[in-house]
């Protein structure tokens, strides 16, 4: 540290939000259940403006057939870590990978008080309605918001 400053007061913050989906097996075919558990890691300055934020998304998916087997995957990676392998881009109204998506999100918030990124406007599908974040963002934001609140809430 200088002679005469000071650290900055800094608050780390984590927040995660799990959200189940599945269907039941029928005679035709396995049933499916998929856990996605959305984590957001936050840094607040000491006027709790974000200096740092970070999002991420684990997919945790299994079958179950007729007879009660459960078929998992052997290891698992994040959306972050799946990068061009997550294959949204194909199906992204702006060409943008999911990754991509979370970094705009990220740099969106940056610089924003907690009020301000729990202000951010979303429609009945959870999409962002602001003009400036839907160029980057066109994914559904409602699971990041709820992290992010956990994560502000949380920080120390």
């Amino acid at each position: 540290m200088v002679a005469g400053c000071s650290a900055p007061s800094l608050k780390l913050g984590l927040g995660m939000v799990a959200n189940m989906s599945g269907g039941n097996a029928s005679p035709d075919g396995d049933g499916k259940t998929q856990a996605d558990v959305t984590a957001c890691a936050v840094t607040l300055d000491s006027n709790g403006r974000i200096v740092g934020v970070a999002w991420d998304v684990m997919q945790c998916k299994a079958s179950v057939t007729t007879a009660g087997a459960v078929t998992v995957a052997d290891s698992i990676q994040s959306k972050k870590e799946l990068k061009e392998g997550y294959n949204m881009k194909g199906a992204s109204a702006i060409g943008k990978e999911w990754y991509e998506q979370a970094d705009a999100m990220e740099a969106f918030v940056f610089g924003k008080t907690a009020e301000e990124l729990y202000g951010i406007a979303v429609d009945e599908s959870y999409k962002p309605t602001d003009a400036d974040l839907l160029a980057g963002v066109t994914v559904s934001i409602g699971g990041y918001k709820t992290a992010a609140v956990k994560a502000v809430d949380n920080a120390k």
